[in-house]
């Protein structure tokens, strides 16, 4: 029996329950269609009406990705998949639209989104993983080139190099069992963070430490569900500073243009660094207990920085760690260390810290809704091979997406824990909730911005260049 004869029965016999063909496209034969693929061609809004006629399925195609209805694809005959999700994947891969399985028999199309990739595609890619690193040594090597990609991709091999943070610190404020000061940083030469540091107000300390980066929300670091983590933590017994994004509300007169660039990922998690560097500077502070947390591009800020800085000592990213899905911003998928490697996931990025105290805190609304069933698996995997699967948890809401009540329910005792701070001390009714004017260090229009300081993107490119080739 011929190949070509055998690959046309193959062909015939995917071809079961398949669409309707046009006419000038009922020649099944691989030499028809390597010869002539525009006659094959349909567009994509026929290929998907002849999908949900033969499969019995709901296709419900966002708005942002109706502009490709029209658009023409070539269509392999013997690829008429009966499989829904193989028939869509085949067909939205030209023109790289994503799908997602919405219902037992629904699917959603929607706009290119390079950050994602199928559901089944990501839990498989996990576990092929954990069969690939089923041992210390070739999981340790796939470690430590994750570490070495992301420094790479975030541009920060070489990092800048370490100069003065020369802190601007305002008059603190006192509250009910914390405090608060506004705090701006010189994180390299010419750029500045601004973050608030709560402090305890009792106890002999020394006190542990606490960096809580912010996700996208449109208030940033002076969100209440921020400062009600942050303060709660410090009333706990915790030194904690939450700090703000590149380019994001409030603090900086630098636009958002310079927290869509590339650039940002590489520049918040070198911030993140050197908010250890001053928070380790501190007096009556417990530099061997450290911990980070933060939601959604503070999640990812999390895992990144618990990856890269050693003494980082728990983590918690929240709304974050998902197989499938990389992040919606620049800061996070922004660069294509995703794509490195065969496909870095941020489950493994997060994996890098064991057998360090990971607890992983999840939203059945969101992109980690399969956490109980795809990440956490993984990673109690991972952990294992350090005798320490009990030292990985999860919790999961159904919750909205972010740092909810229920969210920071999960957190209080799990640094309580770790860290050991004073689970008794949890009263976010005792939070006092600041306005952004009072919390900045430059004021709410920035008229106190340091003359000299970086304004512009072109100027913050600039002034990290500068800071990576110093001597």
């Amino acid at each position: 029996m011929s190949r070509r004869f055998l690959c046309s029965i193959i062909g015939a016999a995917l071809l079961a329950g398949a669409a309707t063909l046009p006419a000038s496209a009922q020649d099944y034969s691989y030499h028809a269609y390597k010869n002539n693929k525009e006659r094959y061609a349909q567009t994509l809004g026929e290929l998907l009406d002849a999908a949900r006629a033969d499969l019995r399925v709901e296709i419900v195609v966002d708005a942002n990705a109706k502009p490709f209805l029209e658009q023409k694809i070539p269509v392999a005959p013997w690829k008429y998949w009966a499989d829904p999700s193989l028939r869509l994947a085949y067909l939205l891969a030209p023109l790289d639209l994503t799908f997602e399985k919405t219902g037992e028999n629904s699917f959603r199309v929607y706009e290119p989104w390079y950050q994602n990739r199928p559901e089944d595609e990501a839990a498989a890619h996990l576990e092929r993983a954990k069969a690939r690193y089923a041992d210390r040594e070739s999981w340790e090597k796939r470690r430590d080139a994750i570490r070495a990609t992301l420094l790479k991709e975030f541009q920060l091999d070489p990092a800048p190099k370490k100069t003065p943070l020369n802190p601007i610190v305002s008059e603190t404020r006192q509250h009910d069992g914390y405090s608060t000061t506004n705090v701006a940083l010189e994180i390299f030469p010419k750029y500045w963070v601004c973050g608030t540091l709560f402090r305890p107000t009792e106890g002999d300390g020394p006190f542990p430490l606490v960096v809580s980066p912010h996700g996208h929300g449109k208030e940033g670091r002076f969100a209440a569900d921020q400062q009600y983590r942050a303060a709660t933590l410090a009333r706990m017994g915790a030194v904690v500073f939450a700090h703000g994004m590149l380019g994001w509300v409030g603090d900086t007169p630098l636009k958002i243009d310079s927290h869509r660039d590339p650039i940002s990922g590489g520049i918040q998690t070198w911030s993140t660094m050197r908010v250890i560097d001053y928070l380790t500077s501190l007096e009556n502070v417990d530099a061997s207990r450290i911990g980070i947390t933060g939601e959604s591009g503070g999640g990812s800020q999390t895992f990144y920085a618990s990856a890269l800085d050693e003494r980082i000592t728990v983590s918690v990213p929240t709304v974050m760690v998902s197989a499938h899905f990389y992040g919606g911003c620049p800061c996070e998928s922004g660069t294509p260390f995703h794509s490195r490697l065969g496909c870095i996931t941020n489950a493994e990025v997060a994996a890098t810290f064991a057998p360090k105290p990971l607890k992983l805190i999840a939203s059945k609304q969101d992109w980690t809704k399969n956490t109980p069933t795809v990440e956490y698996p993984f990673l109690q995997s991972i952990y294992g091979l350090y005798d320490a699967a009990d030292r990985v948890e999860y919790e999961i809401f159904d919750e909205p997406h972010g740092y909810g009540k229920s969210n920071r329910g999960a957190l209080y005792p799990f640094f309580a824990k770790e860290l050991g701070l004073d689970l008794s001390r949890v009263d976010e009714s005792k939070v006092t909730i600041e306005p952004m004017e009072a919390m900045t260090p430059f004021g709410p229009n920035c008229e106190k911005y340091p003359e000299g300081a970086v304004r512009t993107l072109e100027e913050l490119r600039a002034a990290f260049e500068a800071a990576k080739s110093a001597e």
